[in-house]
């Protein structure tokens, strides 16, 4: 009993429908051809009855549970919501529902993500450790992983997407060291430092190319939130006043800056004055694949394992002459 109820089942609808369950089946899951007549009925039926299908049911019968998992590296990220907002609308068309979570570190994360059945997961690379990542690779669950930062376990059955991060971020020194710039400081995203992530690895990499001298204190990082950030920010900027570039590793970080780039296109870089250049990924683009080949995994269909973007370069007024962001 439920709410002082008999339950509402699959076969009561069809029952009341004049349909088989497996019409019903059909209907619900948008998975076969059904004539406008009979989804119709169906449909009322569903509402009039308030029938809500047992996803958790249809996973232990081996139908699937019609449930897909993202686990990002920072939810607070503009770049993780959009892609997120897009990717569950695509997800949703299918026929699936989107969850989002954080990565725990703990020991048990992974048997907790097992142990609900979902069907697919989308996955931060720089969410999870490599531990993690091995332990969901070993489970054969089908897996999108977005290319952050640089992996060394195997990764087969598993498609890879490369949104263009590292090259992205090559772009943005050489357009600061074209203007100029060679004092450069790196706003890394808070919470644990990774000498792995991909976005620094790119800025690195151009730095030493560009024969630019970068002392490690010059790279703000491992802080626990923005405001500490941006108290260690101000403090290096005092003791360092010839400071002319900063490169940060999303736009919410490069809104406190001066001389800056930041990364990703988020709607804070049209809003700061002056107005941020930053490197806009094509998220748009990166969802629909993403969920594509994620859809293809599930139905055991054949897919690229490896699929790749290119950032673009937005140059806007913070890297025209030295200049301060409003505090």
């Amino acid at each position: 009993m439920e709410s002082g109820r008999q339950k509402v089942t699959r076969k009561d609808v069809a029952r009341e429908a004049g349909v088989s369950e497996t019409i019903v089946s059909y209907v619900l899951n948008k998975n076969r051809y059904v004539k406008e007549e009979k989804r119709q009925r169906v449909l009322e039926v569903v509402e009039k009855l308030q029938y809500h299908p047992n996803n958790i049911a249809r996973a232990l019968h081996g139908k699937g549970s019609l449930q897909i998992l993202f686990i990002a590296e920072e939810l607070s990220s503009g770049y993780f919501s959009e892609l997120v907002s897009q990717m569950s609308r695509d997800a949703y068309r299918r026929g699936y529902m989107i969850s989002l979570c954080e990565s725990q570190e703990e020991d048990e994360f992974v048997s907790q993500i097992l142990s609900r059945q979902f069907d697919g997961l989308c996955v931060s690379a720089s969410g999870v450790t490599d531990r993690e990542l091995k332990l969901l690779v070993k489970s054969g669950i089908p897996m999108v992983l977005f290319l952050n930062r640089e992996i060394s376990c195997d990764l087969r059955d598993t498609v890879v997407v490369d949104t263009g991060l590292y090259e992205g971020s090559r772009e943005c020194v050489k357009h600061l060291v074209k203007n100029g710039c060679r004092n450069f400081v790196y706003l890394d995203k808070t919470g644990k430092q990774c000498d792995r992530d991909i976005h620094w690895k790119g800025f690195f990499d151009q730095i030493k190319e560009s024969e630019i001298t970068f002392a490690q204190e010059q790279r703000i990082s491992g802080c626990e939130d923005i405001k500490k950030l941006e108290k260690r920010l101000q403090l290096l900027l005092e003791k360092n006043p010839s400071v002319d570039a900063i490169v940060a590793r999303y736009d919410n970080l490069a809104a406190v800056a001066l001389s800056v780039t930041g990364f990703d296109n988020d709607f804070i870089s049209n809003y700061v004055s002056p107005a941020l250049t930053t490197v806009e990924i094509r998220k748009e683009e990166v969802a629909k694949s993403a969920m594509e080949a994620l859809l293809s995994l599930i139905r055991h269909d054949g897919v690229d394992k490896k699929i790749s973007f290119t950032a673009r370069l937005v140059i806007r007024e913070s890297t025209g002459k030295k200049c301060y962001c409003k505090q």
